[in-house]
């Protein structure tokens, strides 16, 4: 009998699987791998996931750019700066100090400084008429701040006014404060205003006074509207969350949060340029420097 030749044994490799041998090999491997990613970096997938929206710009760092891009303008485009900076005011709340005040200064350089003090002061007059959605906005303590300050804004201004022949623009700019103050008042829950305040400095220094944040000497009007600027800004740097945008109440919508923004942002670079307007620096270390207390 004859005997068959034994094929030389070479280890399981050096039989060609089938086709359906290597599908199935090729899916286990497959599986395997993904158990062992899996189980090592259970967030990879997620964080690849977000990566595109995290790289988008937002509002805010657009807004931004386009302001600081705008600085690139000409002298005769200063109304163009001027709205920049008051766009990235209202997309970045948490950087609303310094973008009010490059607002203020490029208003300040349109206008020609005290020349065009009559825009300033309609301005401003704009801006106290358009404080409802701020109003809605605030809560008590914060209201009151702006609500006083405003207030108490006009009464000083009305008393230098009394003592000139000529201030009729002075009593404007009293009754601009005085109808802010008012219209702030219209949703709070009680009415901070005194009516009447101190004047014992005032009528010590009607002409020009020192500011207390700085020591720069300054006409008292123009430092009055520095403080009132700055009243207001503290009260917007209070209303800043987390996120750099102003907290509201949880009903109101975008266009109400929006709205209450702008019309913080609005007032706050009427004082500004307003006081630019009546001879204080337009610096911004100067505008910039918190008083001390």
């Amino acid at each position: 009998m004859q005997t068959q030749p034994v094929p030389e044994y070479h280890g399981w490799a050096s039989r060609r699987p089938t086709t359906p041998a290597r599908r199935i090999r090729a899916a286990i491997g497959v599986l395997l791998l993904a158990v062992t990613i899996s189980g090592c970096t259970p967030s990879t997938v997620h964080v690849s996931q977000h990566d595109p929206d995290n790289l988008r710009p937002t509002a805010c760092e657009q807004a931004w750019t386009r302001a600081r891009q705008s600085e690139r303008l000409q002298k005769n485009q200063a109304d163009g700066r001027a709205q920049a900076w008051i766009q990235a005011a209202r997309e970045c709340p948490a950087r609303m100090d310094e973008a009010t005040v490059h607002a203020a200064q490029a208003l300040t350089a349109s206008e020609g400084g005290q020349a065009n003090r009559q825009k300033a002061t309609l301005r401003l007059v704009q801006a106290a008429q358009q404080l409802d959605p701020l109003a809605k906005a605030l809560p008590v303590e914060l209201a009151d701040q702006a609500i006083t300050g405003e207030d108490r804004s006009g009464f000083e201004l009305s008393v230098l006014a009394a003592r000139k022949t000529d201030a009729a623009w002075m009593l404007t700019l009293a009754d601009a404060h005085t109808a802010a103050a008012q219209i702030l008042v219209g949703h709070a829950k009680h009415d901070p205003r005194q009516g009447v305040y101190p004047t014992t400095d005032l009528l010590a220094h009607p002409e020009e006074s020192t500011d207390p944040a700085n020591g720069i000497q300054a006409s008292t009007p123009a430092l009055i509207e520095m403080n009132t600027a700055r009243t207001l800004l503290a009260v917007g740097r209070k209303l800043n969350g987390s996120s750099g945008t102003i907290r509201t109440d949880a009903g109101q919508d975008a266009k109400s949060h929006r709205e209450a923004t702008s019309a913080l942002v609005d007032i706050i670079v009427a004082h500004l340029s307003m006081a630019m307007n009546l001879g204080y620096p337009a610096t911004s270390s100067a505008l910039l420097q918190a008083p001390k207390h």
